[in-house]
């Protein structure tokens, strides 16, 4: 991880901090100031985030920070770039053609990503017509969690 550079937040909230719990992370104080940084404020690097943090958390370690990141990003909360700024991050859908390249959109259609997904993978078996899911964009791969 570089200083120069910046995060993508999807969005912190209660389910977020039960999917860092769940991946093993106990919620401290530390962590939640971090957190509540990261949706609030302008950081552009894991030092202004420190910084900011120490004045809340004064024996807040800079490793702390770190390994916050890097679980955010393993479980697709949140995703790095460079100078772009912090911004939520939503996958949406781009181009949708068969295998002869022909577009399968049909005009006026609207189709959203996340319920295109849903709806493969209910015919797929992997999840159930009751089931609603969340898309993550995390880099260049798309995060699928399973909400209930």
């Amino acid at each position: 991880m570089q200083d120069n550079e910046t995060y993508n937040v999807g969005s912190l909230t209660e389910d977020t901090l039960r999917k860092l719990e769940a991946s093993g992370l106990r919620m401290t104080v530390q962590r939640r100031h971090i957190i509540e940084i990261l949706t609030s404020s302008q950081c552009t690097s894991p030092k202004e985030l420190w910084y900011e943090a120490k004045q809340y958390v004064p024996d807040l370690g800079i490793a702390t920070v770190y390994r916050l990141i890097n679980r955010l990003e393993q479980i697709g909360v949140l995703s790095k770039n460079r100078n772009i700024g912090m911004q939520p991050v939503t996958p949406s859908l781009g181009t949708l053609t068969d295998g002869h390249g022909r577009d399968l959109k049909r005009p006026g259609a609207a189709l959203d990503l996340t319920e295109l997904v849903r709806l493969g993978l209910i015919a797929k078996g992997a999840i159930g017509h009751n089931n609603v899911i969340q898309l993550t964009l995390v880099g260049d791969k798309v995060n699928v969690a399973v909400v209930k």
